[in-house]
């Protein structure tokens, strides 16, 4: 974990990196003519480019996201919209980040720096670690610009698993065997985790938690055959589904999943009442962006993501649903995942606040 020091000798270089980027693009505009282009405001803003920042890899599923909701933000933005990539945080990135953002001066605090994260999962982090104390940041930190869409979690076994491919031999096979069954997970405090948690005490059954890395990598453990079960986002099991290396066996949320989902059970059809669990993919920004400027930025990303081209191509991940939540909607779908969560991992005794 970065020392506040460490960071903030940091955050000095990435600071002038990111700033020559953005200056180089100041008066660029897109390439796309669009009939529909948003005037600046009346303070000039924006009057250079905007970075999507994603904490994570090129290729990851947020990335995709990012370099396909910048491009058809572009075309009706009077700046380019670009993508940048930050690899190195830790598995709190989101957190991290949000405190690196915090020390970018007026690049971040007038807009020009957003950043993509999922939610609930990022405010899960702050049940099982306290992140106050790691990052200096806290939940009113989070200043989310809009939520364009959810994308569910899916609890996956291997194709090969001895107890058969639903979730009903499963769970007799795994009170049967109590603690035998692997599940990989990234440890207490991913929304992921706590997904699993909260339906492995609905169902009545314990496993055997092996830390396996991020999604993709516990995706491809269970695929391989390295474990036995995780939850995971469509878009990252899809792949495994389709080449017949995992099976499905219930969902997050309450509605019904579309085909090839379509006779999965959903949480809230196995009595599981207000889950909260999914990928609720988010566009924030600094704390101390004004209220003009974020507004400016809604209208943006609410309309590239209205797009029927851009949804078609979003669409393309089977059980995604287009949303558009505002700011007091994603904090209250984020708080409302820390709520469910809390008890549970009071229980546990995994909660940060009761280890001091």
């Amino acid at each position: 974990m970065w020392t506040r020091t460490r960071r903030q000798l940091m955050a000095g270089a990435a600071r002038c990196g990111l700033a020559a980027l953005i200056v180089a693009g100041a008066g660029a505009a897109a390439s796309a003519q669009s009939a529909e282009k948003l005037a600046p405001l009346a303070d000039g803003f924006p009057n250079k480019q905007i970075v999507l920042l994603v904490i994570d890899e090129p290729g990851s599923t947020d990335s995709v996201y990012a370099n396909q909701i910048a491009e058809q933000a572009s075309k009706i933005s009077p700046q380019r919209v670009i993508v940048e990539h930050r690899v190195d945080f830790t598995n709190f990135g989101t957190w991290e980040g949000i405190a690196w953002l915090k020390d970018q001066g007026a690049l971040a605090s007038d807009g020009y720096i957003a950043y993509v994260l999922t939610q609930p999962d990022a405010v899960i982090d702050m049940v099982a670690i306290d992140i106050e104390e790691m990052t200096g940041v806290t939940f009113d930190d989070f200043n989310p610009i809009i939520a364009t869409e959810q994308v569910p979690f899916m609890l996956i076994q291997r194709a090969d698993a001895p107890w058969g491919d639903t979730l009903e031999e499963f769970v007799a096979h795994a009170k049967a065997n109590p603690g035998t069954v692997r599940h990989i997970t990234g440890g207490p405090g991913g929304g992921q985790d706590a997904a699993m948690r909260v339906w492995l005490r609905h169902l009545g059954v314990t496993v055997n938690d092996i830390i396996g890395g991020n999604p993709t990598e516990r995706a491809l453990a269970v695929a391989s055959g390295e474990g036995d079960i995780t939850v995971s986002p469509v878009d990252v099991l899809t792949p495994h589904f389709d080449a017949n290396r995992v099976e499905v066996l219930m969902g997050s949320g309450a509605d019904a999943f579309p085909a090839p989902w379509d006779k999965v059970p959903s949480a809230g059809s196995l009595g599981m009442t207000d889950d909260p669990f999914d990928q609720t993919r988010t566009i924030a920004v600094s704390p101390d962006v004004s209220a003009e400027h974020a507004a400016w930025l809604f209208e943006l990303f609410s309309k590239a993501g209205a797009d029927p081209d851009y949804q078609a191509r979003r669409m393309q991940i089977s059980g995604l649903t287009p949303i558009e939540f505002n700011r007091e909607q994603s904090r209250e779908h984020a708080q409302t995942g820390y709520d469910k969560v809390l008890p549970i991992f009071k229980e546990l005794g995994i909660y940060w606040g009761d280890q001091k």
